[in-house]
């Protein structure tokens, strides 16, 4: 019995992945709602899809090391051009929550509150 527990207990506290495309509400300048796709790629590249039109705005490239996500735009026009974003993420089913431990870009950051984004 205890040594199945051994084995169980790292599989349930390890990290999941955030690899594949979430889905975030959001609300415009205007105040009109809208939804963002957030896709994380295997290989390593993250895009957003600001409203979900099939028109990428934002790229960057990013890492996951246990629960934290370090995202790094790689677009010069992007406002996060050279800064590294970090967050805590904790992904439950198919919800995912990241919060900000370390981001100097407040157009990423956006007013600190924990984002939650459900899976596509």
């Amino acid at each position: 019995m205890l040594l199945g527990a051994l084995f169980i207990i790292p599989f349930f506290m390890s990290a999941q992945s955030v690899v594949g495309s979430w889905l975030m509400e959001g609300t415009t300048e205007s105040g009109a709602k809208i939804t963002n796709k957030i896709s994380f790629l295997a290989s390593g590249d993250m895009t957003v899809d600001f409203a979900n039109d099939g028109s990428i705005e934002v790229k960057a490239t990013y890492t996951q090391a246990g629960d934290k996500v370090s995202i790094t735009a790689t677009s010069k026009e992007d406002p996060c051009s050279g800064t590294v974003g970090v967050y805590q993420v904790t992904i439950a089913g198919n919800t995912c929550t990241a919060k900000v431990v370390n981001d100097p870009c407040d157009a990423r950051r956006g007013d600190g509150t924990p984002m939650v984004m459900t899976k596509a």
